[in-house]
């Protein structure tokens, strides 16, 4: 249902965790103690003891309120946090994700795809009390009927466009179990006139065959729940605008700046906090220094000079800075990129769920204006600093002035002592600044970071909630 980062093996060995099966054995016993009505839709095979995939449940809409309440008290028991409730789909379509750290000391997790959707107005059409409707108990927690689990199965992939052998086989497995209900449910849904395409579908045809008979049950579907029921396109454009505006307005991605001397560690650390808590979002945008939605003045003004890309600067120190007028000039211009550049290069991607990761940012113009060849006033930065876009958590890596050079010596021990003095007096003026000590380990400056981020993602989802 929901777009997820691309995954390989070694990804999600979480998924397999014995913490995972802790997760879901206490919550699937909690629903059935409290009389809770759901059925976990699909891919339940290891359920649950160990979650294959996220878990797709279709959740009674009177009961929606209890299910959060005891995902977030079965995370609090167990020490887990509930880090994010994505609104993805219409009408009430929520993913969770609960994260609690691994034996290796790696975030694992927990993802939770609700659907409610009393009146069938959904990306796949099948009302919550249908999908409910007969179904059957397993291993400790609820599945659909026979006739619902197919007919599910085969609206979601036709919707996708994509039906892969292992769906062939499910769908095969089902309708042999009971073929009499499976094939009533599917002609009253697709008309008794398809029920010979399904069969012919789910045969094992080849992929060109495949995708014609998709194609016309995808067009099947347009006719009878588009074409002639409008109202429910305007049912779900009212869901739809309502999302958008709580997309909007309670933007679920986040937004971070790393800064540090050379020799600090920020890429290293980002490199890390990118791959282990991207399943904790829909996907990351990472930016190097500045937004560039403005062109490096250079390809700007001496294009046939300019070389693509920008080569990294692994001398910052060496040559001497540029006039003042020409300074003052570029520092403008890159202050407007800040300024101009923070809607479309930062904000968008957080308000699409992105953990957006930026090393820099402005806040190395107040350390090191020798890097850029700037020769302007020191004030002028502090000054303009009010008026750029902050990110939501601001890390900056010190340590002893001696290890951090030994790490990267093109700047003097006496120019690294400088800038780390600057990077306190940042931490004690910027609310949402964390000073991180580079001196420890890099598994423990890494956890030190991801605590202090799911921290944060914890509270404010409990904030927008209105739990404590």
């Amino acid at each position: 249902m929901l777009a997820r980062p691309e995954q390989t093996t070694a990804d999600i060995t979480f998924r397999n965790s014995i913490k995972v099966g802790e997760f879901l054995i206490a919550l699937f016993q909690t629903f059935n103690q409290q009389g809770v009505r759901y059925c976990v839709l699909h891919s339940y095979d290891g359920l649950p003891h160990y979650a294959p995939s996220d878990v797709d449940m279709a959740v009674a809409s009177g009961d929606l309120g209890r299910v959060e309440s005891i995902i977030f008290q079965t995370a609090l028991t167990l020490g887990f946090r509930v880090v994010q409730k994505l609104y993805y789909d219409v009408p009430m379509c929520f993913f969770y994700v609960i994260v609690f750290r691994d034996d290796n000391g790696e975030p694992g997790y927990v993802q939770l795809d609700l659907l409610t959707d009393d009146s069938g107005v959904g990306r796949y059409l099948l009302d919550t009390e249908t999908l409910l409707g007969g179904r059957r108990p397993l291993c400790g927690f609820w599945i659909p009927s026979l006739p619902v689990e197919a007919c599910y199965l085969l609206i979601k992939k036709v919707v996708k466009g994509i039906l892969l052998p292992e769906h062939e086989r499910k769908l095969n497995d089902i309708y042999r179990q009971d073929p009499e209900a499976v094939e009533h449910f599917l002609k009253r849904v697709f008309g008794t006139g398809n029920l010979g395409i399904i069969k012919d579908l789910i045969a094992g045809r080849d992929e060109a065959t495949k995708r014609i008979l998709i194609g016309k049950l995808k067009n099947t579907l347009f006719l009878r729940y588009t074409l002639l029921k409008p109202h429910r396109v305007f049912m779900k454009a009212l869901w739809l605008v309502k999302r958008v505006i709580e997309r909007v307005t309670s933007p679920t991605g986040l937004i971070v700046a790393f800064v540090s001397p050379d020799g600090g560690g920020k890429s290293t650390v980002a490199d890390n906090i990118l791959r282990r808590l991207r399943f904790a979002f829909r996907n990351s945008t990472r930016i190097h220094w500045r937004p560039y939605l403005l062109p490096p003045p250079r390809k700007l003004f001496t294009p046939h000079k300019w070389r693509e890309p920008e080569q990294p600067n692994y001398e910052p120190h060496s040559k001497p800075p540029a006039g003042t007028l020409n300074s003052t000039f570029r520092f403008i211009y890159y202050f407007l990129d800040y300024v101009l550049g923070f809607i479309p290069k930062v904000l968008w991607p957080k308000i699409r769920t992105h953990l957006v990761v930026i090393e820099r940012y402005y806040y190395d113009f107040l350390i090191d204006t020798k890097r850029y060849r700037l020769n302007i006033s020191a004030m002028l930065p502090k000054i303009l600093l009010k008026a750029v876009p902050k990110p939501d958590l601001l890390f900056l890596l010190s340590g002893r002035p001696e290890s951090i050079h030994q790490r990267k010596q093109e700047i003097g021990l006496d120019e690294i002592k400088r800038q780390l003095c600057v990077i306190n007096e940042i931490a004690g003026k910027i609310p949402n600044a964390h000073i991180i000590n580079v001196d420890q380990s890099l598994e423990d400056e890494i956890i030190q970071v991801e605590d202090i981020i799911l921290d944060t993602l914890q509270k404010r989802l409990l904030k927008r909630v209105g739990r404590s």
